[in-house]
């Protein structure tokens, strides 16, 4: 057997992950001012003062998605369980906004000392932090997580 098709299978292997759409992982903003989110929770297009503000001025908790673009775990988030309907109903009294921490969101992830992704904060009005997720949770977990936070 010559090196070559001994090394074929691993090159192939390489070469479809490589074809791999990542399309499917981008986040889009709809004309209402909100990331696209489906029946899962509608996520503001605001900026995380304006959020934090809009939660302090409706007495309401404020959820912080903080992420990156390369981070895998934040994806699936997104895809299994920010859209997951259920998590939407459970979240549907809370602000929520996303925070890419290595684009223009590095001095939220300083402040809050986020030290992996995703990192998920629950915050009252004051900026206090009353809940915090580090690492991915599915969806039956984040329901019972956002079930429990205090109102407002």
């Amino acid at each position: 057997m010559t090196s070559l098709s001994r090394r074929a299978p691993r090159l192939l292997a390489i070469a479809l992950l490589a074809l791999l759409p990542t399309a499917a992982c981008s986040r889009s903003e709809s004309s209402a001012g909100t990331i696209a989110s489906g029946t899962g929770i509608a996520f503001s297009a605001d900026g995380f003062d304006e959020a934090l503000a809009r939660a302090r001025a409706e007495k309401r908790l404020l959820l912080v998605d903080v992420y990156t673009d390369w981070c895998g775990w934040c994806k699936k988030l997104d895809r299994e369980v920010f859209a997951d309907g259920r998590v939407g109903v459970a979240a549907k009294d809370l602000v929520a906004v996303k925070v890419n921490a290595e684009k223009g969101g590095e001095e939220i992830a300083r402040r809050y000392r986020v030290r992996g992704y995703p990192t998920i904060l629950f915050l009252d009005g004051a900026g206090k932090v009353v809940e915090r997720v580090d690492g991915y949770v599915d969806a039956s977990e984040m329901v019972k997580i956002v079930s429990a936070l205090p109102k407002g």
